[in-house]
């Protein structure tokens, strides 16, 4: 797996996710509650689009036979990704109601980013 970034071996490697970890920093509300501190906020992120986008990765699993330990997403290139999002943004722009364009191009660009970031395929 050469070529990939420190803090991806350390992802693939161990399963570690950034922030929580057990020794993550400890913060205190107003009300005197504590809990750690997270660099993130899913909180913030829009719930339906994130359903919808979950909903369209069901689907493609469901029809490419794609399971949590097998990925099928990770042997595609990014620019495949890249093109079949675009491809669904101009189809959402056209006016074609047939699919969730705005979900699939959702889910292909975080395939997309995912695969770029870890470095699973090659181009």
């Amino acid at each position: 797996m050469s070529g990939l970034s420190k803090e991806a071996l350390k992802n693939l490697e161990s399963n570690y996710i950034f922030g929580v970890e057990p020794e993550a920093p400890v913060i205190m509300n107003e009300n005197g509650g504590k809990q750690s501190d997270t660099p993130y906020g899913f909180h913030l992120l829009p719930i339906s689009a994130l359903f919808d986008a979950a909903k369209v990765a069901k689907y493609g699993a469901d029809k490419y036979g794609e399971t949590f330990d097998k990925r099928n997403y990770t042997k595609i290139p990014v620019t495949d990704h890249l093109n079949h999002a675009v491809q669904h943004i101009y189809a959402f722009l056209a006016g074609d109601t047939q699919d969730d364009h705005l979900g699939h191009a959702i889910v292909r660009l975080m395939f997309a980013y995912e695969v770029n970031k870890n470095g699973v395929v090659k181009e």
